[in-house]
């Protein structure tokens, strides 16, 4: 008798796990993804015995496309495939169309190991890409906040040779941060909260060896960018109580690229500052968020701006294109720290030219850690100690671990590469097809 209670608990609690793993993703994850990248085909690899002969040294970034049955398992264990020695995580009850992440992965014969999934096919179909980005020449990041460059492209941005990180808002709205340090006194926390990320907009790319000559902060009020393209000829305000003065944020006067020390917080001013930008430093390749995948409204109409500017300019180059937060789910990209990135879940086509996976070494994993712990607002900003505090961070543990609930920037930035989708600027009104 106690046998069976025993084993309807367990079997209660097991639906109870399936159904918030799942549900957390909040998309089917039986579905296949939808990519449509049958003009970037190279050939078809047969998965024998644990591994497939791979021979695509042309090739920076490849995908192989896989196809996963129904496995119980895969919703109460993590779902993985280890490829020489490096993780790829898929998300709980993953079934249907999935993309493997090939790049960097030497020639040869590749082994290949399923962890609590199931191939639906052994004949596997690989796509790559050779991508005109060279770390040499000249490379724009624009970050909505002071947070994005390093988060979507650190890794990249150390290793290239010639950078300017120009961040478009001074991000104060959101989350109250310092609410706690400031005893819940609104106004003192959102002054704190801009302020340290105009310091962290300037100061964290010295990690990445960007001199702060070449970090600028715009300094345009976060949240409203959207409202400012919508309402060209007004000016912002904040939303928050407390500041009113936006330029006492805007920090360019120190930079190598000459813009005006003072401006108005409207959508005319915005452009015109990145018309500035780019028409000085002729940037080769321009890191921005995908507006068709990312949600935050800073990062879409960051990148319109930048799409305007480009127009007025007809300056011809690379847009590389990022996702910080992922429209279909904050999740992605699933798995730990140190894993592979892949392909986002996707259900309805979106536009790029190409895709660029960009290799992290383990050192420099690393160096992106301790850059994203640099920035103010991704630590726990409140150092008090209680009990309140204290079962705070045991729920959030206690939901990591059961529903596997865990949207850490840690977790999901410190990977062994940087995915982004790459645009031609002649095709960059495709990005407008949102």
């Amino acid at each position: 008798m106690i046998f069976d209670y025993a084993l309807v608990i367990a079997l209660v609690f097991y639906i109870y796990i399936v159904i918030k793993r799942v549900k957390k993703y909040n998309y089917d994850t039986t579905k296949d993804y939808i990519y449509n990248l049958e003009k970037d085909f190279i050939t078809t690899v047969e998965l024998q015995n644990s591994s497939f002969r791979l021979s695509c040294d042309a090739y920076d970034t490849l995908f192989l496309k896989v196809e996963f049955s129904f496995n119980p398992i895969s919703y109460f264990l993590k779902p993985y495939i280890t490829i020489q020695n490096q993780k790829h995580y898929f998300e709980y009850g993953t079934k249907g169309i999935r993309y493997l992440n090939l790049s960097g992965i030497d020639a040869g014969e590749v082994s290949m190991h399923l962890h609590h999934l199931s191939l639906k096919e052994k004949s596997l179909s690989l796509y790559g890409y050779k991508n005109s980005i060279n770390l040499q020449e000249p490379l724009l990041i624009l970050a909505p906040h002071a947070d994005d460059a390093e988060i979507a492209g650190f890794g990249l941005y150390k290793s290239a040779k010639n950078v300017t990180i120009v961040t478009t808002t001074i991000g104060e709205h959101g989350n109250c941060n310092y609410c706690d340090i400031y005893n819940q006194n609104k106004v003192k926390a959102t002054l704190k909260k801009a302020e340290l990320r105009v310091i962290d907009a300037l100061s964290v790319g010295l990690y990445g060896g960007i001199d702060i000559k070449d970090s600028l902060a715009l300094g345009y009020f976060g949240g409203t960018l959207q409202w400012m393209r919508e309402n060209p000829d007004k000016d912002a305000s904040s939303l928050r109580e407390g500041i009113e003065d936006r330029n006492k944020f805007r920090r360019v006067s120190h930079a190598n690229i000459t813009l005006p020390a003072v401006t108005r917080p409207n959508y005319k001013a915005f452009v015109d500052d990145l018309v500035l930008i780019i028409s000085q430093f002729k940037p080769a390749n321009i890191l921005t968020p995908h507006p068709a995948i990312d949600s935050h409204p800073d990062h879409k109409y960051t990148t319109y701006a930048l799409l305007d500017a480009l127009k007025e300019t007809k300056h011809r180059c690379n847009i590389v294109a990022y996702t910080n937060h992922l429209a279909l789910s904050e999740s992605y990209p699933v798995g730990s720290m140190h894993a592979s990135i892949t392909l986002p879940p996707n259900f309805e086509e979106f536009y790029f030219d190409s895709i660029y996976s960009f290799n992290l070494e383990p050192d420099l994993q690393i160096d992106k850690f301790f850059a994203l712990e640099a920035i103010h607002d991704l630590r726990d900003s409140s150092i008090q100690i209680s009990i309140k505090k204290a079962y705070k961070h045991l729920s959030r543990l206690i939901t990591r671990v059961i529903k596997g609930k865990d949207k850490s920037y840690y977790r999901r930035a410190v990977r062994a590469n940087e995915l982004f989708f790459v645009i031609e600027s002649e095709n960059s009104d495709r990005l407008l097809e949102v």
